[in-house]
């Protein structure tokens, strides 16, 4: 015999016949945990932060996508702060870029999106490419600077 009252026995045997013929229709499309650890392993949590915005925009969590920014900035800010600070060599900063993914997912993710939304995973060519773009035009002027 369960320990379960009867009602509640009940409610979990119920099929929902209110949800849509086609699941899709209701399943967002987001960028997914893992390409968010890409992009901060490849390039940095900002960029990351910026597919973690663009998920939350697209599900109406306009005030959760304002806190991601202003950790992605943030941590921005710190993680050079403190490789200037303490004069760490710049091979640890992918130390710090996972540290940020994680963050990104772990604490962000889970807290405003849900550790379990399904979800259909959104293409990652766009999103690589202007980032690809980006990363050229900053090492353009980095490079002009220096010249």
């Amino acid at each position: 015999m369960s320990d379960y009252p009867k009602e509640t026995q009940e409610e979990e045997t119920q099929i929902d016949y209110s949800s849509p013929q086609n699941p899709q229709e209701e399943t967002p499309e987001l960028y997914s945990k893992n390409l968010i650890l890409i992009f901060a392993i490849l390039f940095s949590p900002i960029f990351s932060a910026t597919l973690l915005v663009i998920n939350l925009r697209n599900l109406g969590k306009k005030r959760a996508a304002q806190w991601v920014i202003l950790f992605g900035i943030g941590y921005l800010f710190a993680t050079a702060a403190a490789l200037q600070l303490f004069t760490i060599d710049t091979s640890y900063t992918f130390v710090a870029n996972v540290i940020g993914a994680a963050i990104l997912n772990e604490y962000f993710w889970n807290k405003y999106i849900g550790r379990d939304t399904e979800f259909r995973k959104k293409s990652w060519i766009k999103p690589i490419l202007i980032s690809i773009l980006i990363v050229m035009v900053i090492f353009f002027i980095f490079f002009q600077a220096t010249v």
